[in-house]
């Protein structure tokens, strides 16, 4: 059966939107005492009401840090999910990007990483 499209918002619909402004309100509210924060969104109706279950011994495999997380509005379960922040969006890239690669831009600084300088040696 399809949904006729009426220019009306679902109930379903009304309620994400209604979460998610809440979270875009708590978001201005820390921009405007100088905090800057990301909040983990579910995907499946947007409540901003997660639980981080990471864990060391993440579904039986030793040595698993991939991120999980539970809804507990809707009994979501995933390890992807919405991210809703304050930062501007420039700003949050390349904070992302000095995070990740937080190890590389330590040595380059350092001086104890040799660069590429175009030069190919081929013997062995």
């Amino acid at each position: 059966m399809s949904e006729q499209i009426s220019g009306r918002l679902t109930q379903k619909e009304l309620q994400e939107l209604r979460r998610l402004r809440l979270v875009r309100e708590a978001l201005d509210e820390l921009k405007r005492r100088g905090v800057s924060a990301d909040i983990p969104i579910c995907p499946n109706c947007k409540s901003h009401r997660l639980i981080d279950l990471t864990s060391s011994r993440d579904l039986g495999f030793l040595g698993s840090f991939q991120p999980a997380y539970y809804c507990l509005d809707c009994g979501w379960y995933g390890r992807t999910l919405t991210i809703m922040s304050n930062r501007p969006e420039e700003d949050a890239v390349l904070e992302d990007m000095r995070g990740a690669f937080a190890t590389l831009l330590e040595t380059g600084e350092s001086g104890s990483h040799e660069t590429f300088d175009g030069d190919v040696n081929d013997s062995v």
